[in-house]
């Protein structure tokens, strides 16, 4: 492990200390003419006659700030940065102190420094926030730029001064001793973000940073933002492969597409980048805090990127990134359940995560919607197979951040055709994409186009559990999917129930897909996770197994698994993700019971690909 002791020593730091010492590993408080008691000082309860001419005491400047930033100025990495960088990317995670050094001394030292960070708790009142003060840290003080400052709140409106906010957000209070001691002779425009800034805001602030930076050669702008959040790692794994993305090809007005801490900042950084044509972006490093820290808290992961960004040609985005979902039903007991819990959503309530993250962070989710979404059951009735789902389970799917459905499936008629009618509506109408028909395999019926971020993916929902597939309506539904797309997916269901391998006809049938340029083949259907298969480079995915479902009488129907698929011209990658699920809630699996899963969908697939299965990513480059 590199720099053990380094990794040692800084996990007990973060596992012993406060919660505010955690975050900010700063003390400091404001150096103006005018002192009254740092907010900052309050939370660490600090009494207001230990205050002398507004400084924290000595004994919190001396004790462990100062050392933990000296520990990672002195084990930083030997980065090299160009010398026409100019704008800086980092976290204000601190778990990556390190990294933050290593990029922050190895950028050369600007003369002034337009530092954006997210005012993570609204403090600013305002849409931008700045300060008028001088700060003393740990490192040593910081001086704004009290003139450059005023030329920005005379321009810009929105920009108010709330140096009281300052002190007490976290960006400022973990960064501020790393500026000042990379760069001691450096001043600075911090400015704070609010969550609820408008995309004008955001633009005006961009030509304004826009025409300093281009009038002052020596000015640089950093930028701070922490990316995936209270995710597992292999979620936030996934995650980031669209971030990378967005942050290759300054996609400025794709950053509300990442899962990240601050879209308001990264957009402002990238599209100052994008006008400045700062398009050689070198990402130095991209880290996970559960990584660093040798954890495996599905709660509690926080992942970064170190980037600097120079001038070069501008990248197009290269990727697009599907997560797909098994099986969900909303009848029987799922229905019991979410009544009683009072909300529909339900069983979304584990695997969302906090702030509702999981189904944020990649372009698109798909899952198979295994019945009707309707207002009444039609005969015939088949007794306790016969699914009707309410009709607002539909915005409880778009609301939680899915956004199509597959209704190829052999429950899709339990209600007649006019059900299966009335199901597309309510799911049109909710925003939805529905798919696939119970026996139609015609374009009309089984396609359906996606398209972000400048990319279009063809979705082709097949049903052959209680009817055969009709070739040649497939192969022409393939053929106009292929014409209307850059990527073409079949998310089928087959197989029989409860195995944990495919039959003969599934593999002949998924080759064949392939073999007529599928790119992909996501099974659904046997309620059991199966086998997992590389085909001329062409991932097949024989099942998902149950992602919302009732059958809690076995433990292969209670676990499952879900899968994001990353599409490029190099390629195809695959995150297998496994879950558990409990009372009809899915949660992603982690530690030794996630690479249990793992290691059993190894044992039950291609000998060729066990390592990576195991690994939880196939990566099939072409």
């Amino acid at each position: 492990m590199k720099h053990s002791i380094w990794i040692t020593a800084l996990a007990a730091f973060v596992l012993t200390t406060s919660l505010v010492a955690v975050l900010s590993i700063v003390f400091y408080t404001r150096v103006d003419t005018n002192p009254t008691l740092a907010s900052f000082g309050e939370i660490l309860n600090i009494n207001a006659d230990d205050f002398k001419s507004n400084t924290l005491p000595t004994r919190f400047i001396d004790n462990k700030a100062p050392q933990l930033v000296d520990q990672a100025f002195e084990t930083k990495y030997d980065w090299t940065v160009p010398k026409d960088s100019r704008i800086i990317l980092v976290p204000h995670h601190m778990v990556a102190a390190r990294e933050v050094a290593s990029l922050l001394k190895a950028t050369p030292e600007p003369k002034i420094i337009y530092f954006l960070m997210p005012d993570h708790f609204s403090a600013g009142r305002s849409a931008l926030t700045t300060s008028e003060s001088n700060w003393q840290t740990s490192s040593g003080k910081l001086e704004i730029d009290y003139s450059k400052i005023q030329q920005l709140t005379a321009s810009l409106p929105e920009l108010g001064i709330n140096d009281q906010a300052m002190s007490q957000e976290i960006a400022s209070q973990a960064l501020f001793p790393y500026i000042v001691k990379a760069w001691p002779d450096a001043k600075i425009v911090p400015i704070m973000f609010n969550n609820d800034l408008t995309p004008d805001i955001r633009v005006s602030l961009a030509n304004a940073l826009v025409q300093e930076l281009e009038n002052d050669q020596d000015a640089i702008l950093l930028a701070t933002v922490d990316f995936s959040h209270y995710m597992p790692v292999q979620v936030a794994d996934f995650h980031d492969e669209l971030a990378n993305d967005v942050l290759q090809s300054l996609a400025d007005l794709e950053v509300d597409k990442i899962e990240l801490d601050s879209a308001n900042v990264l957009g402002t950084a990238l599209k100052v980048a994008r006008t400045m044509q700062l398009g050689q972006v070198t990402i130095y490093d991209h880290t996970n805090s559960l990584k660093l820290l040798n954890l495996d808290d599905p709660a509690d992961g926080t992942s970064h990127f170190f980037v600097s960004f120079s001038p070069g040609e501008i990248n197009t985005q290269q990727t697009v990134s599907l997560l797909f979902l098994g099986d969900m039903m909303f009848d029987r007991t799922v229905a019991t359940r979410s009544n009683a819990s009072g909300s529909l959503s339900y069983p979304f309530a584990k695997i969302s995560g906090q702030e509702d993250r999981f189904f944020k962070g990649q372009d698109f989710v798909i899952g198979n919607l295994e019945g009707p979404v309707t207002d009444q059951r039609r005969a015939p009735d088949k007794g306790e197979v016969d699914f009707m789902f309410n009709p607002k389970i539909a915005s409880v799917l778009k609301n939680v951040g899915i956004d199509a459905v597959s209704q190829a499936n052999n429950h899709t008629l339990d209600q007649g055709r006019l059900g299966a009618e009335q199901s597309h509506q309510y799911l049109n109408e909710a925003g939805l994409v529905a798919f696939g028909d119970q026996v139609n395999d015609d374009a009309e019926s089984s396609l359906a186009i996606l398209e972000s971020r400048g990319q279009k993916v063809a979705v082709l929902g097949f049903n052959i559990t209680d009817n055969a597939l009709d070739k040649q309506d497939a192969l022409e539904a393939l053929r106009i999917a292929k014409e209307k797309s850059d990527y073409q997916v079949v998310y089928i269901h087959w197989g029989a129930e409860y195995q944990a391998k495919p039959n003969q006809s599934q593999i002949d049938l998924a080759h064949w897909f392939i073999d007529n340029s599928v790119d992909a083949v996501i099974g659904a259907h046997p309620h059991w996770m199966q086998s997992v298969e590389v085909y001329n480079n062409s991932p097949i995915v024989y099942s998902l197994g149950n992602f919302i479902f009732d059958q809690d009488w076995s433990v292969e129907t209670n676990k499952g698994l879900t899968v994001g698929l990353v599409f490029s011209e190099k390629g195809t990658a695959v995150h297998l993700m496994p879950i558990q699920i409990t009372k009809s809630q899915p949660a992603i699996l982690v530690g030794l019971e996630r690479q249990n899963r793992l290691n059993r969908l190894a044992e039950i697939s291609d000998e060729s690909i066990a390592e990576q299965i195991k690994s939880g990513i196939l990566k099939n480059y072409k």
